[in-house]
Parts: structure tokens; C-alpha cells; sequence
């Protein structure tokens, strides 16, 4: 098993630990994001783009001139898998954001969502 696998894996288990507890639900959100970050890359990578064989998100940023590494991963998973992963893995995104910086009161239905999401993308992705 590759290491970015096992690191998603890793926050996949941490975050189903922490919807059963109903308390952290912010940190459901996030770790269900931060788990599909590692399985999408895992899954993607390496990858030509434009003719460069891009082993890293890194070069992928490069190869998409794209900044950022969100941004990369995010046009990395819109252009190479199915559209209802890529809005699954935008909203996990988009409500880590939101749970990290704005509010950590996240509700119980939006934790559930964040949990099937990384569910649908773990599935897609192993």
C-alpha cells in the first residue's frame, strides 16, 4: 500500500472515530477532506499533463499554472475523474474551509454528508 494511501486511510478511520463520538464535527469535515486529498492523488498520480509526467502535486500545480496546491488537486480531480466526484471532493473542500476558518459548529446532517462523500470518493478511489 502506497504511503499516501495509508494516509488517507489513516484520517478516513479518524474521521468515522469522530462522527461516532457526535462532538468534533468540524473535525469530521476536515479530516474527511484532508483523508481525500490523500486518496485522490493516490489515485492520480503520476499523471501526464501537456506532456509532463507530473509524480507530485507540485508539478502538477506547475504544469496547470495554476497557485496553489488546492487548486491543482481540484482541476486534477474535475479533469480526470467523474463530475460527481469532483462536486463531492469540491464541497468536502469548500466545508473544511468554512469549518477551519469561519465556524467549527458544523451540524450532525453535514458531518453525515461529509462522511458518505469521502465514502463515494474512497470508493472511486481504492
Amino acid at each position: 500500500m502506497s504511503k499516501k494511501r495509508e494516509h488517507g486511510e489513516r484520517n478516513k478511520a479518524l474521521c468515522e472515530f469522530l462522527l461516532e463520538g457526535k462532538l468534533y464535527y468540524d473535525w469530521v469535515v476536515t479530516t474527511a477532506f484532508y483523508s481525500s486529498i490523500h486518496l485522490v492523488e493516490d489515485k492520480l498520480l503520476p499523471i501526464d499533463i501537456n506532456g509532463v509526467n507530473c509524480g507530485d502535486i507540485l508539478s502538477v500545480k506547475r504544469c496547470y499554472r495554476i497557485p496553489g496546491r488546492h487548486a491543482a488537486r481540484e482541476r486534477l480531480v474535475i479533469d480526470n475523474m467523474d463530475i460527481e466526484i469532483a462536486i463531492k471532493y469540491k464541497w468536502l473542500d469548500d466545508r473544511s474551509r468554512y469549518a477551519r476558518y469561519v465556524t467549527y459548529k458544523i451540524n450532525a446532517g453535514e458531518a453525515n454528508k461529509a462522511n458518505q462523500y469521502l465514502k463515494d470518493i474512497y470508493n472511486k478511489c481504492v
